[in-house]
């Protein structure tokens, strides 16, 4: 009996880079937003929320290289 197999075999390859090289500020940038994540599910959002929320896109652009 002969068994026949068809089908495509698909593959993709790339690359990402971050626009934050240092993995320390990537780090800190990442835990300040799980951190604005969690309180605004528990509290909403309000001024101090929003505060961060502005420090943690400071942070982003000081730090990013383009």
């Amino acid at each position: 009996m002969k068994s026949m197999i068809r089908g495509a075999r698909v593959a993709a390859f790339f690359w990402i880079q971050s626009l934050i090289r240092d993995d320390g500020q990537r780090t800190l940038l990442f835990e300040l937003d799980m951190s604005i994540n969690r309180l605004r599910q528990q509290v909403g959002d309000n001024e101090a929320l929003i505060a961060q929320t502005g420090i943690y896109h400071n942070l982003l652009r000081r730090w990013a290289e383009l």
